[in-house]
């Protein structure tokens, strides 16, 4: 009931206005932002720790709930850097704003790089913490009822860390939350104006200026995925989907390279036609490593993604036909 809850309330303010969900945004990044440092400094402050623990290893650690084909290894290592990856995958969530963007080619590359550099800080920051207080061997050893972060607080403020982890994670949630439903509301309000989905959807409110219509479908179809599993089952399966189309798209600039050297192109794709062969490297070793490390999370994804097949060549069939 509390996930539906927050669906909906974000849902809500989105349907309000664009500017709204905007601040909404900004001000929770805010909140996100000193939840984490105050966490990993009270971790560093306040915790009595070890820099030893860095050059440690797990032995023995329990590893609730991971498959033992993805405890170890180079699979196991994909198999953390897929789930690692969660907590970068906001990067994602700019390009179909990029429309409602002012001046998109100045501020959205620097949205890409300055918001890849604070995630990657802070995560960097936080995770060195944690590793400082516990060892390799306690943190695999962490029960999924926990969390690492609730284990570290509890080493210098005891039993009143979970509550406070709790609420920390909470309010975490709920951005990322909002700043998913602004931003993947576009996508079926873009599908629906190239004739890809239902017309309805590509209804714009001439009040507030957004596809109110598009957000109310994505919140009933989140309020479906909310009570059908865990959310760690929710997140691996979307990981895997995820930076399977990631890989489609980057793979799109050698096509239309080839297909229409003489285009116009505004955006720089820097470093090409290395990095984006080192990114669909990394891609396809993340992809057939899910396969390998944890085969349910990846035939589940792709299981997904096929139930749209039919959708896609039934639009695409009519869209031909007209």
């Amino acid at each position: 009931m509390v996930a539906l809850a927050a669906i909906w309330l974000v849902a809500l303010i989105n349907c309000a206005a664009v500017h709204i969900g905007g601040h909404t945004a900004s001000f929770l990044t805010v909140i996100k932002i000193g939840l984490v440092i105050a966490v990993a400094g009270g971790a560093y402050i306040f915790a009595k720790g070890d820099w030893a623990h860095m050059s440690m290893s797990n032995i023995g650690g329990t590893c609730e709930s991971v498959a033992s084909t993805a405890r170890g290894g180079i699979a196991g290592f994909g198999a953390a850097m897929l789930g690692a990856l969660w907590a970068y995958d906001g990067w994602n969530n700019l390009t179909p704003l990029c429309g409602e963007v002012r001046n998109p080619q100045r501020n959205i590359p620097r949205a890409f790089f300055g918001g890849m550099a604070i995630v990657g800080a802070l995560y960097i920051f936080a995770n060195l913490a944690y590793y400082y207080v516990l060892t390799p061997t306690e943190i695999a050893s962490v029960p999924v009822a926990s969390s690492v972060a609730t284990e570290v607080m509890k080493r210098f403020l005891g039993p009143s860390a979970v509550g406070l982890i709790a609420l920390a994670m909470t309010v975490s949630s709920f951005g990322a939350l909002h700043a998913s439903v602004l931003a993947n509301s576009r996508i079926p309000y873009a599908m629906a104006r190239e004739g890809m989905f239902f017309k309805p959807l590509a209804d714009v409110s001439p009040k507030t200026h957004v596809p109110i219509k598009a957000i109310v479908a994505q919140a009933a179809w989140a309020s479906v995925l909310a009570i059908s599993g865990t959310y760690d089952t929710l997140t691996d399966s979307v990981m895997f989907a995820s930076w399977l189309f990631y890989g489609l798209t980057a793979g799109t600039l050698f096509v239309f390279r080839v297909r229409m050297p003489n285009a116009v192109r505004p955006y720089r794709a820097w470093g090409y036609p290395v990095l984006p062969i080192l990114f669909l490297l990394v891609t396809a070793f993340l992809i057939v490593n899910t396969f390998i490390a944890t085969p349910s999370q990846a035939l589940m994804g792709a299981g997904l993604m096929l139930a749209g097949a039919p959708f896609y060549c039934y639009w695409s069939r009519a869209l031909k036909q007209s």
